[in-house]
This record gives structure tokens, C-alpha cells and sequence, in this order.
């Protein structure tokens, strides 16, 4: 049906929300246990490593144009199912039995949260106003100031 597909390319939206400017650019700080080798280089046992979350995501070659918003790219050709493979490389709550403990609320709560303001309300920018979609990276990652305005959906 198409509220079906409407929820999907929401789904879509929240995947492609987090892959573009996730609110932890950085994972939290970890130290190495012992001595490891990583991509050829050694990383001495209690070294202080960290994650880059987003340039991790920005950078992986299956996300063709990491620099633009396009949350299509989750959906297979026929717009009917989410991509898997490009879900999997989405890592906005880390991986493994460190990642984020709050993962499962925190995509229900995002995705409740998109699918309700859209669901009442048009997000657009004001007359003769540019949107700049690159965030600030401070700690976490911040929007820019927008001017936009609210249109009732219905």
C-alpha cells in the first residue's frame, strides 16, 4: 500500500539521517589491551583509540556521494524493500558488544518523532533561503541555524 511505502522511504530517511551527520561524529574512547596490528600499523597495548563514526560511513565506497543527502539510496531499485547491506554498513550506535546499549529505543524514538512531524507539517526553507546540511562538528555534531517555515501537511 502506499502508506507501506510511505513508512519505508521514512525508514530511509532515519538510515540516510544518521549516515549523513550522525550526533556522535566520534565513538567513546577506548584503550587497546594488548599489542594489535590494524590496516598494517601497530597499535601498542594501552593506546587510546576512537572510532570516526562518520568519516568511517562518509568514506565506505558502497555510499556513492557520501556528501549528498539521499535517502533513496536505502531502497532497492523497485523502492519496496530497504537495502540490507547498506543498513548493515550504517553504524551510527558502533558495533559489537560496545556498541550503544540504547540502539533499539533510540531508532524507535527517531523514527516516531520523523514520521509524526512529517506526518503534520511541510519542512521547507524560507523564501530566498539556502539549506546547508553540513553540521558542526562540536563534540557532537550541531545544525547550522535554518530558516524554515512550517505548512500544515493536509
Amino acid at each position: 500500500t502506499i502508506v507501506q511505502l510511505q513508512l519505508l522511504f521514512t525508514r530511509a530517511c532515519v538510515h540516510e539521517v544518521q549516515r549523513f551527520a550522525n550526533i556522535l561524529s566520534n565513538n567513546v574512547l577506548r584503550e587497546t589491551v594488548r599489542d594489535t596490528i590494524v590496516g598494517g600499523h601497530k597499535i601498542p597495548s594501552g593506546t587510546m583509540v576512537n572510532a570516526d563514526i562518520h568519516h568511517v560511513m562518509a568514506l565506505d565506497p558502497l555510499f556513492v556521494d557520501p556528501k549528498e543527502f539521499r535517502p533513496e539510496r536505502y531502497l532497492t531499485k523497485d523502492g519496496k524493500t530497504l537495502r540490507k547491506d547498506l543498513i548493515d554498513r550504517t553504524i551510527p550506535f558502533s558495533i559489537g558488544k560496545r556498541a550503544c546499549a540504547g540502539e533499539s529505543l533510540a531508532r524507535v524514538e527517531l523514527f516516531l518523532c520523523l514520521a509524526s512531524m512529517v506526518q503534520h507539517y511541510r519542512i521547507l526553507p524560507c523564501a530566498g533561503a539556502d539549506i546547508d546540511l553540513e553540521p558542526i562538528p562540536r563534540g557532537i555534531l550541531s545544525p547550522k541555524d535554518q530558516n524554515v517555515r512550517l505548512e500544515k501537511a493536509f
